[in-house]
């Protein structure tokens, strides 16, 4: 990457980090409302699919206000959680619900952690909002230890042709006109942005083996409009 493409890329993350700081004190509730309730659902199956054990060091990056923290808690009560997001009113937030939790604000493209420093790492509805995926993977890739895995829960954009009709509707139109009402109309205008250009599954993998992950697996939810990665080192 060239020097203005990765100056391009910083002064993006930056609108991005400044976006959510903006919308933090209406994040949960749209959730709710957007997603017919249904994120908290899609948040257990990933984190039952992570295949955490007692005792695992977990990182929840782009924790944003806590949700998957406080779910990973529910159903690991022994392991040492860690939660991590560029937004600072985000984590604001998260920490007034989960106190005993240490937090560390970061950008996924520069890590402030070791090599091999966690067992587990999550990361829900936060990658779409890596400008530098590629740089993204190779980061959770360092910081997790060998054996270790990575999951990534993510909005995507189904690929069967009628679904994505309906789909395009919905997310392109309804969500930016509800969003609009209670929060930012930008902000949840650049949410089917992002959905939308976010790569394919064929491109998708190949970026998560070119980092170097192993025995990578698919699950989608709701005929393709949610998937979850679990990746291994």
């Amino acid at each position: 990457m060239s020097y203005n493409e990765n100056l391009k890329e910083q002064e993006q993350s930056k609108k991005i980090q400044e976006m959510f700081n903006n919308i933090a004190d209406k994040y949960d509730f749209l959730n709710g409302i957007l997603s017919f309730d249904l994120d908290s659902n899609w948040r257990k199956v990933a984190i039952r699919l992570s295949d955490i054990k007692n005792g695992h060091k977990v990182l929840d990056l782009a924790c944003g206000t806590g949700d998957m923290i406080a779910e990973i808690h529910k159903q690991h009560p022994d392991a040492f959680i860690y939660g991590a997001d560029f937004s600072v009113n985000m984590l604001h937030i998260s920490q007034k619900k989960l106190n005993n939790i240490p937090y560390a604000a970061a950008d996924a493209h520069n890590l402030p952690f070791k090599d091999c420093s966690f067992d587990r790492l999550t990361m829900a509805f936060g990658f779409r909002n890596v400008t530098d995926k590629a740089r993204g993977l190779t980061e959770l890739y360092r910081v997790i230890k060998p054996g270790g895995k990575v999951c990534i829960l993510e909005l995507t954009r189904p690929e069967n042709k009628i679904t994505s009709f309906f789909y395009k509707i919905y997310f392109m139109y309804m969500l930016p006109f509800i969003g609009g009402i209670f929060s930012s109309r930008k902000a949840y205008k650049y949410l089917p942005d992002s959905v939308y250009h976010f790569p394919k599954r064929k491109e998708y993998k190949q970026m998560i083996e070119e980092a170097g992950f192993k025995n990578i697996y698919f699950k989608t939810l709701v005929f393709g409009a949610v998937t979850i990665v679990i990746m291994e080192k």
